[in-house]
């Protein structure tokens, strides 16, 4: 790739990353036979990870979940006695190579037009089209994954039976993101939908600047 190309390439990803925007693939399961009663001020608790491999990560991630929680509306409560426990699990899934196209604009050149009449000779100057070319280039991209539980309070604490009555998935893939940034998106992205069955996996687009993704950045 020459080093104009590279330059393009460059300037297209600053002005990409400015306005970034994440597409969040969303999947929600309802257990048809249990049925979901979760009304705003329903009592849920987040359990943590005890066997996480980073449980300060884990900590942080939960943390963000009841934040969700408390903006739907629903009650977070401790472990004692909630009518619903929310279980997490989260990862990046293997890299895999893609093949893109990058367009490159090549500025037009200068010609001379010259015009000879009855008064003489005359020359100006005549700016020529520009052209794009498509250069194609190879990246990595791996996919991001948070998944949620919601099941069945008593069932879990008379015996630690997980009776599942709601699973969401989401995910997002692209190029260079990192988990921990990435996270944010899927928590807003699965809370547009908590709690439903969403009958095919639906693509949520949220926006850099999304007040959501702000508030569980800072957290």
């Amino acid at each position: 790739m020459t080093f104009f190309a590279r330059g393009i390439l460059l300037l297209l990803l600053i002005l990409l990353q400015g306005c970034a925007s994440y597409t969040v693939k969303v999947d929600g399961f309802r257990n048809p036979d249990k049925p979901l009663i979760i009304a705003q001020g329903t009592t849920i608790h987040v359990v943590e990870d005890k066997e996480a491999k980073n449980p300060l990560l884990d900590k942080e991630i939960a943390r963000k979940i009841e934040s969700m929680l408390k903006l739907k509306g629903y009650a977070v409560s401790q472990f004692d006695s909630p009518v619903y426990y929310v279980l997490h699990g989260y990862g990046i899934g293997p890299e895999r190579t893609i093949t893109r196209t990058m367009p490159v604009y090549q500025p037009g050149g200068t010609a001379t037009v010259t015009k000879t009449g009855p008064n003489g000779t005359s020359y100006s100057t005549i700016q020529l089209p520009g052209s794009t070319t498509y250069v194609p280039y190879t990246t990595s991209v791996a996919e991001k994954w948070l998944s949620l539980k919601i099941i069945d309070g008593k069932d879990y604490r008379d015996s630690g039976k997980t009776t599942d009555i709601w699973i969401g998935e989401a995910s997002v893939s692209g190029e260079g993101m990192d988990l921990r940034d990435m996270i944010n998106y899927l928590v807003v992205g699965i809370f547009d939908h908590f709690g439903e069955n969403t009958g095919k996996r639906l693509a949520v687009d949220i926006k850099e600047d999304d007040p959501r993704v702000k508030a569980l950045s800072a957290q």
